[in-house]
């Protein structure tokens, strides 16, 4: 996916590892975000999960494609 000047690419991931409530580690479904400058994806410049529950609220490429849209918004007004 091509948002502003970067390159976003979404995978689903189901062993990602979070603390719940309880101070419990539980593996969550979700996906991992890589955002990278070059089409070509060489240049990566950051990496991050989403898990279901934590950071997004569902299982949805759409809830993914949006955390990461708000990712490069809200660094891109960091850097200004």
């Amino acid at each position: 996916m091509r948002y502003k000047d970067f390159y976003v690419r979404i995978t689903p991931n189901s062993s990602i590892q979070r603390v719940d409530k309880t101070g419990n580690e539980v593996l969550c479904d979700g996906f991992t975000i890589q955002i990278f400058v070059d089409e070509e994806e060489h240049s990566e410049i950051d990496n991050f999960s989403a898990a279901v529950g934590f950071e997004i609220l569902e299982d949805s490429l759409a809830e993914a494609e949006q955390l990461a849209k708000d990712f490069i918004d809200c660094e891109g007004k960091k850097s200004t």
